[in-house]
């Protein structure tokens, strides 16, 4: 073991164990699984970088406009999304 994994272990004891959990759970993910970019395929970034740079140009669109579509094409209700707490405005 390296001075630096011996003084990372070192560390890791010192936090509480919901603490030690989630630095496991993080280091694993990183390790065996990659993050969720990295199990991108080239399109799939090439679109999500597309899309971020949209946003930074200020090309959105509103929220309720795309969970209207999102209601519109898996027939649901657009009125309430609990999963996210988003309410439509009241319109008078």
């Amino acid at each position: 073991m390296t001075k630096t994994q011996a003084k990372i272990i070192e560390l890791f004891k010192t936090l509480d164990q919901a603490e030690q959990r989630e630095v496991a759970q993080q280091l694993y993910e990183r390790a065996v699984v990659g993050s969720f970019y990295d199990r991108m395929t080239p399109r799939q970034r090439a679109e999500l970088d597309e899309g971020i740079a949209q946003a930074e140009r200020g090309q959105v669109r509103p929220a309720e406009e795309v969970f209207d579509r999102l209601a519109k094409r898996f027939g649901f209700s657009a009125g309430h999304f609990p999963r996210h707490g988003l309410r439509r405005p009241s319109r008078m």
